[in-house]
C-alpha cells in the first residue's frame, strides 16, 4: 500500500536493504501471464474467421504470441531500466544497475492494475463476439478486412475506454519510476523525473499506438 500511497517513502525505505528482485519479479510475471493469455484468446478468436486449413496457422501464431508476449514484458523491463540508468548518469547518478533494475520493476504495478481491469472487459467481448467468416480471396482483395474483424470483436467504445485507462496508467507509471530512479541513483526529484520521462513517454506512446491503429 505504501508503494501506492507514498512511493517516495516506499523507495527511500527499500534502498536501505539488500537488492531483492523477487517482489518486482512477481509483478512482472503476473502481468506477462495476463498479457499472454489475452493475446492467445484474441488470436484464437480471429482464427475462427478463416477456413480450417488456414486457421491452424493462427493457432501456431497464438502459441508464438504467448511466448513472445511473455518474454517481451521482461525485455521491456530490462530496456527501461537500462535507459533510465543511462539517463540518470547524465545527472551524476550513483547506484548499482541491480538496484535500478529492482526498483523499475515496481513501476509495472500500474500496468498490472490496468490489465486486471481492461483484459477481463476485453475477454468478455471476445468470448461473446460473433466472428464473420471470410475467404482468402476476400483477404487478398481487401487487406483492411482484418481491421473490420477486430472491430467486430472489440467495439470502439471499449477501445476508447482502454485508451483512457492506458493514458492514466502511463501517468501513474511515470510517478512510480520517478521516485524509483530518484532513490536507486540518489538524484533530485527533478532530475529523476527527467530520467524517467523519456522512456515512460516512449512506452506510453507505443501502447497508445497499439490501441489507436484499431480506430
Amino acid at each position: 500500500m505504501k508503494l501506492i500511497t507514498n512511493p517516495d517513502r516506499f523507495f527511500e525505505d527499500l534502498k536501505e536493504g539488500e537488492v531483492r528482485i523477487r517482489k518486482p519479479m512477481i509483478i512482472v510475471i503476473v502481468l506477462a501471464i495476463l498479457v499472454s493469455a489475452y493475446q492467445y484468446l484474441l488470436v484464437t478468436k480471429i482464427s475462427q474467421a478463416f477456413p480450417t486449413e488456414i486457421a491452424k496457422f493462427f493457432t501456431v501464431g497464438a502459441y508464438i504470441g504467448i511466448v513472445s508476449s511473455f518474454i517481451g514484458i521482461f525485455a521491456v523491463w530490462l530496456i527501461l531500466a537500462v535507459i533510465m540508468h543511462g539517463l540518470s548518469a547524465l545527472f551524476d547518478g550513483k547506484g548499482s544497475f541491480r538496484r535500478t533494475f529492482e526498483f523499475t520493476g515496481y513501476g509495472f504495478l500500474p500496468s498490472l492494475v490496468g490489465s486486471l481491469v481492461t483484459i477481463p472487459m476485453s475477454a468478455y467481448y471476445i468470448s461473446n463476439a460473433e466472428v464473420p467468416k471470410i475467404s482468402m480471396e476476400q483477404l487478398q482483395q481487401n487487406p483492411e478486412i482484418m481491421k473490420s474483424i477486430l472491430l467486430s470483436i472489440l467495439p470502439q467504445d471499449l477501445i476508447y475506454s482502454n485508451l483512457i485507462i492506458n493514458l492514466a496508467i502511463t501517468v501513474w507509471s511515470l510517478t512510480l519510476w520517478t521516485f524509483a530512479i530518484k532513490h536507486a541513483r540518489n538524484l533530485t526529484t527533478k532530475n529523476a523525473f527527467v530520467s524517467a520521462l523519456i522512456p515512460t513517454v516512449a512506452f506510453g506512446l507505443y501502447q497508445v499506438y497499439s490501441i489507436t491503429i484499431l480506430l
